[in-house]
């Protein structure tokens, strides 16, 4: 099924059940995190420097950052369901749901491929069809319906992840438990001044370390991620109330300038806060892109 238009959409990329074949592919990356499960064909997916020989029921979750990209057989189909979020997104499950960590394998394992079973195979493509019952249905009813499937798909993500997070667990490395440090710290701070110098003494790092170890693993600045961060809290707002002004969220989420919020804000966007804001209230159910 080809991909729709959706301009007021919850996932930043997705299609299901897509059998159109690509001209060319070329490696890319991301900030967001991906799911991607093959239904049938020929495919091998390229991960960095590994090569996955795709089959029926293969099932991959990365954290975009690594480059990636499928290699396709033109001599067969190429059937795939796909869709990347920003993992801020999971802010509206609400905190009893956020306490069962549901983006702890993306974080924990980066990138993954699972081999479903049968059974397993069965239960994520009825969840991927329940997804996309509702997906373009801009209602609150269905936007509703939508967060308990997607919810239900991390669950069981989680679920066939649990023994090889156990082993990560065990085996991370130096450089990645420091940005998963850098990552806490900002996330309880990123609504106030951070100030590089600062963050560096209270974590115990040199500050140039700090700043090329975080872009070396993440791909983003500290600054890139903060203000990135602060945009996705703004939209969360605007997306639970419309009771918000423009100047309330800017400040709330850590901008000091109304100007410099409104200009990051359109940067990542496509739009100023204000055109988002009314987009929210005209349509308060999808508007989450």
């Amino acid at each position: 099924m080809k991909p729709k238009s959706n301009p007021i959409r919850m996932f930043t990329e997705y299609y299901y059940k897509w059998n159109y074949f690509p001209v060319t592919t070329s490696f890319h990356s991301h900030s967001q995190y991906e799911i991607y499960y093959f239904h049938s064909g020929r495919c091998d997916y390229l991960i960095g420097d590994r090569i996955i020989p795709l089959e029926s029921g293969d099932l991959i979750i990365m954290n975009g950052m690594t480059r990636h990209c499928p290699k396709v057989h033109p001599s067969s189909e190429y059937v795939r369901t796909m869709f990347s979020f920003n993992p801020h997104l999971v802010q509206l499950f609400g905190p009893s749901l956020l306490a069962c960590g549901p983006l702890r394998p993306f974080e924990l394992l980066g990138n993954h491929h699972i081999r479903l079973d049968a059974e397993s195979k069965t239960e994520f493509e009825s969840i991927l069809e329940r997804i996309n019952n509702v997906y373009y249905k801009n209602d609150v009813i269905n936007r509703n319906r939508l967060l308990s499937a997607f919810f239900d798909l991390l669950m069981l993500i989680y679920e066939k992840c649990q023994v090889d997070m156990e082993v990560a667990r065990a085996n991370v490395t130096d450089r990645e438990r420091h940005v998963q440090r850098m990552i806490a710290y900002i996330e309880e701070g990123y609504a106030e001044d951070i100030e590089l110098d600062k963050m560096a003494a209270d974590l115990h790092l040199n500050r140039f370390h700090l700043m090329k170890l975080f872009r070396e693993v993440t791909g983003m600045t500290v600054f890139d991620y903060i203000y990135t961060r602060r945009v996705n809290q703004a939209k969360i707002l605007f997306f639970h109330s419309d009771g918000h002004t423009v100047t309330d969220v800017c400040y709330k989420v850590g901008f000091k300038h109304l100007s410099h919020f409104s200009r990051v804000f359109k940067k990542q966007v496509g739009m100023t806060p204000d055109q988002y804001r009314k987009m929210m209230q005209v349509t308060p159910s999808m508007a989450y892109q």
